[in-house]
């Protein structure tokens, strides 16, 4: 057989191909089609057996086109039985006699009526609840980024090289060297940049991932709110002050809070605010562990390197920033046990929180 015979058979093979599939109602027929031009013993397996007869210089290229022949039959063969498949799917679904989706059960077939169509995730109604409160003392609200660099994450807060943050242990890393955010505050130095003039009032909100075994209380993924404010003047008082106002707004009650050391590199000095429970009085309950105390916010002046990659001469201005965790917040106040719940889709758990 000859090279040009090889290739009009080809051509002749691909049209019987297009022709029989485009006539084929089953997926018997489709499968007829493959054994008799694709399968062993096929049209095509006797064209490549008959490639011995060709010339040595011949043989290379019309052996390439008999294999990307049956790379397309192939590919069109899989896609009409996709087509053939998906059609006897929705024809035996249309055949069905119960409908899945009506309101109501086969043994007792009256229609109520809806009481409800869904209701928020615990998360989002606390998100709202927060970002609420926080406009309504001036700031403005920004969505945080999942995905950042090093630069925004780590250098721009002022965190050295040798932070224990930045190691795998502890932060997530993509294959390209971006950062699941760790935290909202890789925001910080981007919205300074963005609003530019004092004072500067933001709330950041968002989802941080952190590499961290999951269990009741810690995951892996949670959510964050962050507040930033800069002006001429800022002080600790007004710091605390602001805190204070959020969390007595938030738990819709007085809270008596105090404040304790803590450290956090973008900011100099930095404290942990704790709120009195307010679930118990400061007795002691399951809600702060029996101690009487929940912490509820870290947080902190700006560190001078900060508002300078911001773009703020810290001569001249100040401010503060605060951090907390959103679904702990969420435990705390619906007396939720495990953090997992939050995200365990289960509908009678998400309704029972709002």
């Amino acid at each position: 057989m000859s090279k040009k015979t090889i290739e009009s058979e080809l051509g002749s093979i691909l049209k019987q191909v297009t022709a029989r599939l485009s006539k084929a109602n089953t997926l018997e027929e489709v499968y007829a089609v493959r054994n008799e031009f694709s399968g062993k013993g096929s049209v095509l397996q006797q064209l490549l057996q008959s490639l011995k007869e060709l010339s040595p210089e011949d043989r290379p290229l019309v052996g390439a086109k008999v294999n990307e022949a049956k790379k397309s039959i192939e590919s069109d063969i899989e896609r009409a039985l996709l087509f053939l498949a998906n059609k006897e799917s929705i024809e035996k679904d249309e055949q069905r006699d119960i409908d899945v989706t009506a309101p109501f059960h086969v043994s007792n077939p009256h229609v109520a009526p809806f009481d409800s169509i869904g209701t928020p995730h615990p998360l989002q109604y606390e998100i709202n609840r927060m970002l609420d409160i926080f406009t309504s003392m001036g700031f403005i609200p920004f969505e945080g980024r999942e995905l950042d660099t090093d630069y925004y994450v780590f250098d721009s807060l002022n965190m050295p090289k040798e932070h224990p943050a930045r190691q795998n242990w502890d932060t997530f890393r993509t294959e390209d060297n971006l950062i699941p955010t760790p935290h909202t505050s890789n925001m910080q130095v981007r919205i300074m940049r963005h609003l530019k003039t004092a004072p500067l009032r933001a709330v950041i909100y968002g989802r941080v991932a952190r590499n961290e075994a999951a269990d009741a209380v810690h995951g892996h993924t949670f959510y964050q709110i962050e507040g930033l404010y800069i002006d001429k003047g800022v002080s600790v008082s007004n710091m605390i002050a602001t805190i204070n106002a959020f969390v007595e707004a938030f738990f819709g009650r007085k809270v008596v809070g105090k404040i304790q050391p803590g450290y956090f590199p973008f900011v100099e000095p930095g404290i942990e605010y704790m709120g009195q429970c307010p679930f118990c009085d400061g007795v002691g309950c399951v809600s702060c562990k029996h101690t009487g105390w929940l912490e509820l916010v870290g947080a902190g002046m700006i560190h001078p390197n900060v508002l300078r990659e911001g773009g703020f001469d810290p001569k001249e201005y100040s401010g503060f920033a605060w951090g907390l965790g959103l679904d702990r917040m969420v435990m705390q106040r619906n007396g939720i046990q495990d953090i997992r719940s939050l995200f365990a889709s289960d509908i009678r758990f998400l309704q029972s929180t709002i």
